[in-house]
C-alpha cells in the first residue's frame, strides 16, 4: 500500500484534473449551444432549398447538367470533416473507421482532409492526400467553406474527380452523433412520378423569371455549396457535443477517483494509528511486566 504522502499527492493531482476538465466542459457546453442552434436553424432552409430545386427540375427542360452527369474519368474523392483538437471521445476514430471502409470500396480514391486530426490520420495510415484544410473557426460561415466546395466542384467539372463524398458526424442529439457518408457529386437527379407532378401542378402555379433553366443553372452550384456548409455545421455541433460529454465523464471519473483515494487514505491512516497504539500498549505492558519482576 502506498504511503499517505503519495496518496495525498494523488488526491491533489486528481483534484487538479477535475478542475481542468470541469472548465473545459463549461467551455464546450457554451460552444455546443451555439453550434447546435446554427445546425438546427439551417436545416429547414436546406430542406426548403431541396424542395425548390425539385420544383425547378420538374418545370425545367434540362435533362443533362454538368453537375448531374456521371463520368468514368478521374478518381473518387472523400472529404473527411474531422476536428483540429482532440478530447472528443470516439468522434474522430468513428470517422476514420468509416473512411477506411470507404477506401476499401474505392481502391484508387483520394482524401481531402479537413482538420488536423484527419491530416494526421491520413499520414499515419499512408492515405494519399489530395488537399488539406485546417484551423477553420468554431463558428463556421459560408465564406469559410466556399474554398472547399469550389475545389470539389471545379475538380468534378474538369473530370479530375469521378465522384465526391462527404464523411462527417451528423448531429442527432447531445448524446448521439452518427457518421454520415453523403455523395454530393454527381448530384442526385431529381425524379418525380407523374402523379406527384400532377399534384404539385394542381396545388400552385409558378412563374419563373427569367426561366426555369437559367434558375436551375444557378441553383445547382448553390445547392452544392449549401450541402457542404450544412455538413460543416452538423460536424461542429457533433464535435462540441462529444467534447462536452467527454469532459463531463472525465470530471465524474476524477471525482470517483478522489473518493476512492480518500478511502484508501483513511484506511492507511487508520492502520498507521492502530500500529502506533499497539506499539505504545506493547511498551507499557513490557514496562509493567519489568516492574512486576522487580
Amino acid at each position: 500500500m502506498p504511503n499517505t504522502r503519495q496518496i495525498v499527492q494523488r488526491i491533489k493531482t486528481a483534484g487538479n484534473i477535475s478542475k481542468i476538465t470541469k472548465a473545459m466542459e463549461m467551455v464546450s457546453a457554451s460552444k455546443m449551444r451555439r453550434a447546435q442552434a446554427s445546425a438546427l436553424a439551417t436545416r429547414p432552409y436546406t430542406e426548403a432549398l431541396n424542395s425548390s430545386l425539385q420544383s425547378l427540375a420538374e418545370a425545367s427542360s434540362i435533362t443533362v447538367h454538368p453537375l448531374l452527369t456521371q463520368h468514368e474519368e478521374g478518381f473518387d474523392v472523400a472529404v473527411i470533416i474531422s476536428t483540429d483538437k482532440g478530447l472528443c471521445g470516439s468522434l474522430n476514430p468513428s470517422l476514420f473507421k468509416e473512411t477506411i471502409a470507404w477506401l476499401k470500396h474505392h481502391k484508387e480514391g483520394k482524401v481531402v482532409a479537413v482538420g488536423k486530426k484527419a491530416v494526421a490520420f491520413a499520414r499515419l495510415a499512408g492515405i494519399e492526400l489530395y488537399a488539406q484544410f485546417t484551423d477553420l473557426p468554431d463558428q463556421v460561415s459560408p465564406s469559410d467553406t466556399i474554398s472547399i466546395s469550389t475545389l470539389i466542384k471545379e475538380g468534378f467539372l474538369d473530370k479530375e474527380f469521378r465522384s465526391v463524398s462527404l464523411i462527417y458526424m451528423d448531429f442527432v442529439s447531445t448524446l448521439v452523433q452518427k457518421v454520415h457518408v453523403q455523395q454530393v457529386l454527381p448530384l442526385p437527379k431529381i425524379e418525380t412520378s407523374e402523379a406527384a407532378l400532377v399534384d404539385k401542378l394542381n396545388e400552385a402555379e409558378y412563374i419563373f423569371e427569367p426561366n426555369a433553366d437559367a434558375i436551375l443553372n444557378n441553383l445547382l452550384p448553390y445547392y452544392l455549396e449549401n450541402s457542404v456548409y450544412q455538413a460543416f455545421l452538423e460536424a461542429r455541433a457533433s464535435e462540441h457535443s462529444a467534447r462536452m460529454v467527454s469532459m463531463k465523464n472525465a470530471s465524474e471519473n476524477a471525482g470517483e477517483l478522489m473518493s476512492d483515494l480518500r478511502l484508501v487514505y483513511n484506511k492507511s491512516r487508520q492502520a498507521s494509528i492502530t500500529s502506533e497504539l499497539l506499539d505504545v500498549v506493547t511498551a507499557l505492558l513490557a514496562q509493567d511486566q519489568k516492574e512486576a519482576t522487580h
